[in-house]
Order: C-alpha cells, then sequence, then structure tokens
C-alpha cells in the first residue's frame, strides 16, 4: 500500500532577542559546546541517553590504526565535563573482535542503570549485529552475552547492523531494529528480542528474529529500519525507509508495526507494514519516530523537495496505518539538503527534531522545535530553528537527540573527527536584571509633573515590574510603587518643581531581579507658560469685548487672571477665573492703560504670576465698539485650507490682517464683499489671529490644522 501526504513549509522572518529557548546553554562547556577527542582517528557520537541523576550518556565509535573502529561510551556530568567516575577518566572503550570494526549506532538506560549499546561489528569476512551492555561504572557487564559482549547473524551470513536499541521497562527484554544486507542495493529489515542476560527470545517469532520483507515484491529494495518504539503491551511500532535501487531519488517513508510474539499487526494496514511519499516523488527517508498516546506514530527524517535538496520533515501516521493530520516541512537555506535523524517530545508536548543541515563539504548541527500540532514554534531562537558549528570544522553533524527533566535540549553528533555535542535552552531563561532606565533621563529638569512616562527597555523574560519613585536618594522618605506589565508606566500625581528619584525592578512572576540603578528628575513649575494676547503694550484695544489669551502651563488644571489700572495691582484689581487659557472681558474703559497678568493652579497650589503686561483701549465713539459679535461670522474654525469670512454691508472696504501669536503679521486683505474666503493653505499649523479694522481691530483667534 503506498499513501501520499503533503507537507506543509513555514518560514518565518529573524527577529533576535536575548537567551530565547534555543539559545546554547552557556552553563553546558565551552558556551554550550563541547569536543571530545577519543583518539587520534575519526570518532563519532550516534547515541544519547540521559540517566536519572542528569549525567549524560553518550555512545558512537573511535577510530585506531591499531584495532579499528571501536565502540565507545562516554559519560559526561550536568555541565559537560567528563565524569572521571566512568570508565577510564569518563571513556569506556570495546574493541567486541580483535582488529574489528565496531561502530555503536544506539544505546539505552536499563531500569537498573545499566547501559546497552547496539550496532556492528565487521571482522573483514562478515558483519553482525553487535550488542555491548556495561555496568554503572563503564566496565563490562560479565552476566551479559559472553563476557557483556553479543553478537548476532541475522539472515545466512549476511552483513547485520542494528540501528536502534530500546528496553521494555516491564521485562527487562532487549528490543533491537536494523537491516541485513543482501547485497549493496538490496537489504531486508529486522527486529530482534532478546532476554535480559543477551541471548535470543524464542517467544518472539520462534527464532527471536523478525525479518521484514512482508510483500511479494519486498525483494525489490533496500530497507532499513531506523528507529522502534516499544508500548506497555510489547507491540513494536518501527520506522525507516526503503529504496528502489535502479531509480536515483526514489526512497520512500516506510513504517510497521509487529505484535509481541513477532507476528505482524494487521491492524496497521492490511499486512503490518506500509510506505508513504513526501510532498516531491523523490529521497525520503524516515530516521526517528515518537508514539503518541493514540498509538499515531510522529515520525521526522528528510523529505525531498526537489531531485537535489530536501528539508527537515516531520509527520504523523495514524494507528492504522494512514496518514494523519501533523505535518510541517523546515527549510535552514533554498540549497541547503537538511535531513533530520533524531525526535524527541519536550515537557511542554513539543517536537524537538536534530539533525544537519549544509552541502556535502560544510555542514552545522540544525535544531527545530514545532508544536505538537505541527506549526513552528517561533518562541525557539524566535524563528523555530538554529545552527551550531565547532570550531573551524566545516562538517558537523547531529546524529540523535535528547531532552533533559530541566527542558534542555542536549544534541550529539561529530566535528570534524572528534565527538561533539551541545546543549541548548528549552525554555527561556530569564535575565532579570539586564535592562536600562530610558526617560525621563537622568537628571532632567522641567518634567511634565501632571503626565510624566517613565520608560526602560525589556528585561527578557520578564512578566512585569515595579516602579518605586521617593523624593530621597536612598528611598527612606515617603517611596510609592507602582506595578506594570509592560516597560512603561504613566504618572499623573506627581508635584510640581520638585526633585525625584526612580528605579525599576523585574519579575518573572516567581522571582524578582536586582533595583536599578536610581535616576533623578525634577519636575516643571506652574509658570511654565507666556501671555499672547493682547500684546505688551498694544494700543486701540476693543472696548466691548477684549480677548485675553496665554499659552498653556503644563500640569495647570485653571488659571487666574487679574486685571489693574495699576502695574503693582493696588488700585482696585479685577480678578478672574478661567478652566483655559483664554479670558473674554466686557466693558472696558475706552483710552485707558491696563495692566494684567496670570497665575497657574494645579488644584492645589497656585504658581508665580506672569510678568505684567499693559494694553491701552480706544476711542469708545468708533464703529467697532458699537457693532454686535452676531456681524461677523468665521468659519470653519478649525480651518485646514481656508477660512470664510460673512459681515454686514458696515464692513465693507475695511482691511484685515492675520498675525501669529507674536504679532507678527502673515496675511493682510481688503473686505470687498458681504463674503469673502481668505486662504490659509500656506500657513504651518498653529494659532492665529484674524483683526479686522484700523484704529481699532476686531480679533478673533483661529485654529489652523
Amino acid at each position: 500500500m503506498r499513501i501520499v501526504f503533503t507537507l506543509s513549509l513555514f518560514l518565518f522572518a529573524i527577529k533576535a532577542i536575548a537567551q530565547p529557548a534555543g539559545s546554547l546553554d552557556p552553563t553546558f562547556g565551552t558556551t554550550g559546546k563541547v569536543i571530545t577527542s577519543i583518539t587520534n582517528g575519526s570518532d563519532k557520537a550516534n547515541g544519547v541517553a540521559i540517566q536519572t541523576d542528569g549525567k549524560i550518556l553518550v555512545a558512537g565509535n573511535s577510530g585506531s590504526s591499531i584495532t579499528g573502529k571501536d565502540f565507545v561510551c562516554v559519560r559526561y556530568n550536568n555541565d559537560g565535563t567528563l565524569d572521571n567516575t566512568f570508565g577510564n577518566a569518563g571513556i569506556s572503550t570495546t574493541d567486541i573482535q580483535l582488529g574489528s570494526d565496531d561502530v555503536a549506532n544506539n544505546i539505552a538506560i536499563q531500569p537498573d542503570g545499566k547501559i546497552v549499546l547496539a550496532g556492528y561489528t565487521d571482522n573483514g569476512s562478515d558483519k553482525d549485529a553487535a550488542i555491548v551492555r556495561y555496568k554503572t561504572d563503564g566496565t563490562l557487564d560479565s552476566t551479559f552475552g559472553a563476557n557483556g559482549i553479543m553478537i548476532t547473524d541475522f539472515d545466512n551470513s549476511q552483513s547485520d547492523e542494528i540501528r536502534v536499541v530500546k528496553i521494555h521497562n516491564l521485562t527487562g527484554k532487549i528490543i533491537v531494529g536494523g537491516s541485513t544486507l543482501i547485497n549493496t542495493t538490496h537489504a531486508k529489515p529486522v527486529v530482534a528480542r532478546y532476554l535480559s542476560d543477551g541471548t535470543i527470545d524464542s517467544t518472539f517469532n520462534i527464532t527471536g528474529i523478525r525479518l521484514l520483507w512482508i510483500t511479494s515484491l519486498d525483494y525489490q529494495y533496500l530497507f532499513s529500519l531506523e528507529d522502534l518504539v516499544v508500548q506497555s503491551n510489547g507491540k513494536i511500532s518501527a520506522i525507516g525507509w526503503r529504496d528502489f535501487p535502479t531509480l536515483a531519488y526514489d526512497d520512500d517513508y516506510w513504517a510497521c508495526r509487529i505484535n509481541s510474539d513477532g507476528t505482524m499487526d494487521n491492524t496497521f494496514s492490511t499486512d503490518g507494514v506500509n510506505t508513504y511519499n513526501g510532498s516531491f516523488n523523490g529521497s525520503d527517508n524516515g530516521y526517528s519516530m515518537l508514539l503518541k498516546p493514540n498509538n499515531n506514530f510522529i515520525g521526522v527524517g528528510g523529505g525531498a523537495i526537489n531531485s537535489i535538496y530536501t528539508d527537515f520533515t516531520l509527520f504523523e501516521l495514524n494507528s492504522d496505518g494512514t496518514s494523519g493530520s501533523v505535518s510541517n516541512a523546515t527549510d535552514f537555506g533554498a540549497l541547503s539538503e537538511d535531513i533530520a535523524y533524531g525526535l524527541a517530545e519536550d515537557i511542554n508536548g513539543k517536537f524537538v527534531s536534530g539533525g544537519s543541515a549544509g552541502s556535502s563539504t560544510a555542514r552545522s548541527f540544525a535544531i527545530t522545535r514545532v508544536s505538537s500540532g505541527g506549526s513552528i514554534d517561533n518562541s525557539f531562537d524566535s524563528d523555530g530553528k538554529t545552527t551550531t558549528t565547532f570550531g573551524a570544522n566545516a562538517m558537523n553533524e547531529c546524529f540523535e537527540i535528547a531532552i533533559q527533566s530541566d527542558n534542555k535540549i542536549i544534541a550529539v553528533g561529530y566535528t570534524g573527527n572528534d565527538f561533539a555535542i551541545a546543549r541548548y535552552l528549552g525554555d527561556a531563561v530569564p535575565d532579570l536584571n539586564n535592562f536600562q532606565l530610558q526617560s525621563p533621563a537622568n537628571a532632567a529638569v522641567n518634567q511634565n509633573y501632571s503626565n510624566l512616562v517613565f520608560n526602560w527597555t525589556d528585561a527578557f523574560g520578564a512578566t512585569g515590574y515595579e516602579l518605586e519613585i521617593d523624593t530621597t536618594t536612598t528611598f527612606t522618605g515617603t517611596p510609592q510603587t507602582y506595578n506594570t506589565v509592560t516597560s512603561t508606566k504613566t504618572l499623573n500625581n506627581l508635584f510640581s518643581n520638585t526633585q525625584y528619584f526612580w528605579r525599576v525592578r523585574s519579575t518573572d512572576g516567581t522571582n524578582w531581579g536586582q533595583q536599578t540603578a536610581a535616576w533623578s528628575f525634577t519636575t516643571n513649575t506652574l509658570e511654565n507658560f507666556n501671555l499672547i494676547l493682547p500684546s505688551n503694550n498694544a494700543t486701540n484695544q476693543n472696548t466691548a469685548t477684549l480677548n485675553y489669551d496665554w499659552s498653556d502651563a503644563v500640569g495647570a488644571l485653571s488659571y487666574e487672571i487679574e486685571i489693574d489700572l495699576n502695574q503693582t495691582f493696588t488700585n482696585s484689581p479685577q480678578t478672574f477665573n478661567s478652566a483655559t487659557s483664554s479670558y473674554s472681558q466686557n466693558s472696558l474703559q475706552p483710552l485707558t492703560d491696563y495692566y494684567w497678568h496670570v497665575r497657574a493652579t494645579d488644584g492645589n497650589s497656585f504658581g508665580q504670576w506672569s510678568n505684567t503686561w499693559k494694553f491701552t483701549t480706544g476711542n469708545a465713539t468708533s464703529i467697532a465698539d458699537k457693532i454686535a459679535a452676531d456681524e461677523i461670522k468665521i468659519y470653519p474654525n478649525p480651518a485646514s485650507d481656508f477660512i470664510q469670512l460673512e459681515v454686514e454691508n458696515n464692513f465693507i472696504g475695511k482691511h484685515y490682517q492675520i498675525t501669529d501669536v507674536t504679532g507678527k503679521e502673515i496675511l493682510s486683505g481688503k473686505l470687498v464683499n458681504i463674503e469673502t474666503i481668505v486662504p490659509l493653505k500656506q500657513l504651518a499649523a498653529g494659532t492665529y489671529f484674524f483683526q479686522i479694522g484700523e484704529l481699532i481691530r476686531l480679533t478673533f483667534k483661529i485654529i489652523k490644522e
């Protein structure tokens, strides 16, 4: 049976942030990386397992000119240093047959802590499956096989290799999967089961070995079983690939399920096996898998996107062998060949894949993380993927990953000719002390006491902040604290003309960081405004209605204007209150000198009086004193492009002018009709004054938007 499914490609822009999930863990090795040279030959790490005490076991092989390739098991402490209580200074090496090439492809830890490595041994004439068991101190376990070693010929002295080993924790039985190679173009997938002492389990398919050429056409193909999972009931689910050797780039994902007695599980497809093709009919290779609680598979590998390049692929297979709904493809570069070899589920239920990306001459460790639904996880290194190289070595490949109990990710493989291990943060690590105050700037003056915005940079991983403010540098006066979930806070209850000190600390919801160094600022006074109209020493001012105007005082709730005939305001001063920065007065005396000033209040106290300005009223018998307010209409106001005037006939022929707040004339003209349009396009946005008349001018404030 052949089923086609399509993988969705997710590409996201890079957004750099400090210490997110996916960053190398600085507490491991040197900036998150460890390189171990076993011998002067070629050393490769193929498998990894985490002990219950957090120590890290890595399996692979090391090359020697004397003994050939040998099984190697290395144990590291949680910080990446070698564990000197294991083997020889942290390293155990086993030459399975004298001078043979021995490669450990995978590792598993038994419930009693003993360590099982599996792969192959090649004595030059025959290549057989090999299993080695070590005690917890790294020495060979003599109770297993022949002095800790078990060699198995899977099928008629053909070339046999184990790719994966798992422990059935309920029975202690050891289950392996791999292939038996007939020739360079044809091979059978195979699963075998052993008892805890290393002998073949005859209750599994009688021989303890299940060769998986199932269909009548399987003899045509080159198979490899790459990973398997054992259920509590003993059923075995496995994944790998199938290659049709006469066709280039014609590999298919392959999967099967076997009953605990070694028979095929016919509820998975009709014969217990199935093949699958990716989105492009090319090289699709499955290398690792997980089993969900509903017995669906999650698999990863390399999926062809054209005849040359592959992407990381993640896919789901239902428990009946049909294609599931979860899929993802991750591209590490348009010209990159990306292959996922390892898969693990983190403590949050997300899927982490590890493998390599690059070309045939330069490759990197490549890690990606997706949600349980298959969408890329942008909280992982900001775009769901990361790559790592070690030193100047061009070739760096990751072959297996594991998740620690703290959700950190261990990736193992090789760099150049040495073991390479990287550890990544699975969760963002808060950096609660790494942020800066921004505004108000230190020692800033004239700050708005009625509406002041405090800003600081984000502390990575922070879920909230506490702003503390006081009038003493030691914060022992009457400190006030304010909480916010963002890196900004606005206060509107400060006092004017006061020096304050402020500092901030951040929290991740559990822990608090340190307080920042204190910054100071001084609030503005209530005197931060200017008089505008009538301008100082203005003459011929209207006696009927006179408009006073001044700029807004920051923080003021209202104003008090005082008017008198004496500049010392000791004659008969008149006092008026206004909620805005303007006031209209009626019935002034003609041809009289007046003095005026203004002060602001914040509702608690008054500021100082402004400078005193003088104006002189005009002749009360002039026509301007006699007109009613409704004889002139100006609209729209505020205006953008123009204002329109409607006046009575007695204003025709009079001059008009527009001035800015300083009294400078901007425009002027003459009223020739009862309706006049005055263009404003050339004026900048702001406040202006429209005046009509010569000796006595009627003044109107207009706003240009």
